[in-house]
């Protein structure tokens, strides 16, 4: 029973991965494409702990780690990124006042 439902977990993370990988493609804003690609990262440490699990075998907690750690660093620097380079509406504010 615990190897059914840990199957049907993994496939259905991989429907989710497909699904973020359309938005990914298809996104219409900068922002959609960020919050798929952070999807895609949080899906793909899923599947790794579920197939980790279901091979019975610790040795792909590094991998967890890993790929998280990138995800989270990718994410956070495409931010980044996006704050430096992209119009904040600052000179609007300040035309309002005065």
């Amino acid at each position: 029973m615990t190897q059914l439902l840990l199957q049907i977990s993994f496939y259905l993370l991989v429907v989710a991965t497909l699904l973020a990988f359309y938005r990914l493609a298809k996104g219409p804003t900068v922002v959609d494409r960020i919050l798929a690609f952070d999807a895609v990262v949080v899906c793909a440490v899923g599947q790794v702990v579920l197939l980790s699990r279901i091979w019975e075998s610790p040795l792909y907690l590094d991998l967890i780690l890993i790929i998280s750690s990138l995800g989270f660093l990718g994410t956070v620097a495409l931010v980044f990124y996006l704050q430096r380079t992209m119009p904040t509406g600052d000179a609007e504010k300040e035309d309002v006042h005065e």
